[in-house]
């Protein structure tokens, strides 16, 4: 949500351990202190060798970038947000035990067309096809798919439409499809959507609990994923527009509710308890809907929960997707 908008700056707090707590998969976990600004440990985009390229999908090119090694992991984000938008040390904690791939969404960053757009509409079902572009291009049969904000949305699709390409789901700061979830507010949407110089303020503030939005301010841009040579291009209006629409239509797919509701995927649903984007009601919402599903709702964390905690929230996907 934020790479169009600002480019800033760094500073520090420490490293917490893994909460016994956080292992269970049962209601609340509380991973401590949050971690936010420049950690000390591995972050892939060091390395000059990993890059941002392309592979052609079914309605144009899509931008990604794979590194590590093990079982694949599939990341999608969310509105308006780049591949870059990803924590790099959150990434690079994956990545010690998975084969991480991260990717553009239609219309963002890589994933544009020389032509400049996409046709007058698509949806999370257009975008989870996107996805299943990404796996059949790089040859993965399957992959364990994590999705945050709306990439939960399409993450879900995904699993919908290719059951049998997910291996796992773990839905983070996200919402169910239908009438039960609890759409973003007209006042989040505008300041989600918004630019120029006081946007950056606005979007921590909504992203972040209050007391840690000082800190996020500072450190945000420079705990993004930065690999060599990729600069996430402004977010063209008609393509927010697009996806404002798809989230609409997601909030009224009832079609879609039900058949969650018969999903076989194992999926993790993780919250933050201090969410003022996507209210945690929605992931129990998602928990009661979901067959196979855990939650976890974690303690004074906010949307951005992959900035706070990056070290502990990857250890507790892994552990996750290892069981």
């Amino acid at each position: 949500m934020i790479a169009s908008l600002v480019r800033a700056v760094s500073s520090c707090v420490a490293l917490a351990a893994l909460s016994i707590a956080s292992i269970a998969f049962a209601g609340d976990v509380s991973f401590g202190q949050s971690q936010l600004c420049g950690l000390q440990t591995a972050r892939p985009d060091s390395n000059a060798a990993v890059q941002v390229k392309t592979l052609q999908g079914r309605n144009g090119p899509i931008g990604y970038a794979r590194f590590g090694h093990g079982p694949p992991l599939l990341l999608i984000t969310g509105y308006r947000a780049t591949l870059g938008e990803w924590n790099a040390y959150f990434l690079g904690e994956l990545a010690k035990h998975h084969e991480v791939i991260v990717f553009d969404n239609r219309g963002i960053g890589r994933s544009t067309p020389v032509a400049g757009h996409y046709g007058p509409d698509y949806g999370m079902r257009d975008m989870a096809a996107d996805a299943a572009d990404v796996l059949a291009g790089l040859k993965l049969a399957r992959a364990d798919v994590i999705g945050w904000s709306m990439g939960g949305m399409i993450a879900q699709q995904l699993a919908l439409d290719a059951p049998g390409h997910v291996e796992s789901l773990t839905l983070i700061a996200t919402a169910p499809p239908g009438p039960e979830a609890v759409p973003l507010t007209p006042a989040v949407q505008q300041v989600l959507s918004s630019s120029g110089a006081d946007a950056f303020p606005k979007i921590m503030s909504a992203l972040f609990p209050a007391d840690a939005v000082a800190d996020a301010s500072k450190c945000f841009i420079g705990d993004m994923f930065a690999p060599r040579g990729y600069k996430g291009r402004p977010v063209p209006d008609a393509v927010a527009q697009q996806q404002n629409n798809a989230m609409t239509q997601w909030f009224a797919n009832t079609p879609a509710a039900d058949a969650m509701r018969r999903s076989p995927v194992r999926t993790l649903i993780i919250a933050g308890a201090n969410d003022d984007i996507l209210a945690d009601t929605n992931a129990r919402h998602l928990e009661q809907m979901i067959p196979r599903a855990t939650l976890d709702v974690v303690a004074h964390a906010g949307h951005a929960l992959m900035f706070q905690y990056p070290i502990e929230l990857a250890r507790h996907i892994d552990a996750f997707v290892a069981k």
